[in-house]
């Protein structure tokens, strides 16, 4: 029996914890690559039993040897390790040398050791996010031809942007450079583009990367590329805040020009995000307004019952207080026509969001003048 299968008790000492590293360490010196597989993949829960530093620092040690030396199919296997274990990977103390083992594979001539070490560099961010060196293999592999090592620089560079405000203001320029690029395809540009929702650590490098994804918009109207740019910036608005207004009124022009289902669902969900407590004070009178309208052109049950979800929240949340609640105003003829639609009623979730919106017009009868 593994280790990972005996029972832990609050009582399991240290030396518990040594004997069952002990025995997952005769599985990796295995020769046979089963065996060795089978041991590593079993390291999250070892580290999950016995969370103690010196064991995790030791076995994350033998592992960085094992995914130096080891083939691909082992790497990947540790890859997984470093993935699973995030939350263990602080108590890991020769960072130094882990990463050195690690990164030696990153001069492989195989493209796939390559875009592994690349993926187990960016699954350990959070324990070298400012590592310079680190930082240029990354940019340096962004360079590469091989799909699958391009794609492994992007995994990466997704992840050291969102902990590094070094790595996101360097990293920009070039970013920008390759979105703009007519050599870089689409599917590259859409797999890039989420990348800037973690730049906003610098107001200089935000606002560089809303006014080069506006400037894209027009240009490629697919509904992939449109969703995943909108909600980009919509996750960059939130964390800048100032773009909050600019960016509710960007989706609600999308919103109520574009016929597209999937598009609108898409918008909804990120005007949801905008609705926020944080965030719902921002909306103004007309924001709203134009929230209600759309909603009363809408027959398609879904997207009505996204809608009311909006405005259940900003109303929940105190924005918009200056709303019109007067008995014919437009914002109750769509609350009577949620409430009586059997359609729209029956869409899971939406009871509990139509009581909200009525429970918040409520509230503000009784707080607000009407204007």
């Amino acid at each position: 029996m593994y280790p990972g299968e005996l029972a832990s008790s609050p009582g399991e000492s240290e030396q518990g914890a040594n004997a069952a590293l002990t025995e997952l360490e005769k599985g990796l010196r295995s020769v046979k690559l089963g065996e060795q597989a089978e041991a590593i993949v079993r390291f999250p829960r070892l580290f999950e039993k016995y969370p103690f530093p010196i064991l995790i620092n030791s076995g994350m040690l033998k592992l960085a040897e094992l995914f130096r030396q080891g083939p691909n199919f082992l790497k990947m296997c540790v890859l997984r390790v470093c993935q699973e274990s995030e939350r263990q990977l602080d108590k890991v103390t020769s960072v130094d040398e882990l990463v050195r083992r690690v990164v030696t594979v990153i001069n492989s001539n195989d493209p796939v050791a390559r875009a592994l070490t690349l993926r187990v560099l960016g699954a350990i961010a959070p324990i070298i996010p400012e590592r310079a060196a680190v930082h240029h293999k990354v940019r340096s592999s962004l360079d590469s031809q091989d799909t699958v090592e391009l794609e492994a620089a992007m995994y990466a560079a997704r992840r050291f942007a969102a902990r590094s405000k070094t790595f996101s203001v360097d990293m920009c320029p070039k970013l920008l450079e390759m979105i703009s690029g007519q050599a870089t395809s689409l599917p590259i540009k859409i797999r890039l583009i989420p990348i800037f929702q973690h730049m906003h650590h610098d107001a200089a490098t935000a606002g560089q990367v809303r006014a080069a994804c506006l400037s894209m918009l027009p240009s490629y109207p697919g509904h992939t590329f449109l969703l995943t740019t909108l909600h980009t910036l919509t996750t960059l608005a939130t964390h800048t805040l100032v773009d909050v207004p600019d960016q509710v009124a960007l989706l609600l022009a999308h919103l109520t020009s574009d016929p597209r289902q999937a598009v609108r669902l898409g918008i909804l969900r990120d005007l949801l995000l905008l609705a926020a407590p944080d965030t719902a004070h921002l909306w103004t009178k007309g924001n709203v307004s134009c929230m209600v309208e759309f909603a009363l052109t809408m027959e398609d049950p879904s997207t009505l019952a996204k809608s009311l979800a909006v405005l259940a929240a900003i109303l929940q949340a105190g924005g918009a207080y200056q709303v019109d609640t007067s008995p014919d105003s437009p914002l109750l003829a769509l609350c009577e026509a949620g409430a009586y639609s059997s359609q729209v009623c029956c869409l899971p979730g939406h009871t509990f969001d139509l009581l909200q919106l009525f429970k918040s017009l409520d509230n503000l009868r009784k707080n607000v003048q009407p204007c």
